[in-house]
């Protein structure tokens, strides 16, 4: 009997294996807009291998940004990740292309790390 329950158990242990928590980390940045931050407005990350978890921050009026994730809380998953910036309606005009992940061309890679710091730059819009 004793080998049965050692066999259920791993079974077991054995589908569980690879069904691990998605992993979140720290991730913060600025963004430059001419000589300066972009000082309003939105950053978002999308993780390539899950772009249902986008993690998102409002920008400072330093430039500055910290990302969380709904659901899982700071940070973003790790991995490879697009970013967009979307400018706020009452801040200087940055090009369209930089809101949407099809265009804007700004990829990063979040790693296991205390903290990921990311410049994103940015021009001006039409």
């Amino acid at each position: 009997m004793p080998w049965r329950a050692t066999c259920v158990m791993g079974l077991l242990l054995a589908s569980l294996a690879g069904c691990s928590e998605p992993k979140f980390y720290p991730t913060r940045g600025m963004v430059r807009y001419e000589a300066g931050p972009l000082p309003a407005g939105e950053v978002r990350f999308r993780p390539v291998s899950r772009p249902g978890l986008v993690a998102s921050g409002k920008i400072a009026k330093d430039g500055s940004f910290t990302l969380s994730t709904p659901g899982h809380g700071e940070g973003v998953l790790l991995g490879d990740c697009q970013a967009v910036v979307i400018a706020a309606e009452s801040g200087p005009k940055i090009s369209p292309r930089y809101a949407d992940f099809s265009t804007a061309d700004l990829n990063f890679t979040v790693g296991p790390r205390d903290e990921n710091y990311f410049i994103l730059e940015v021009r001006r819009g039409p």
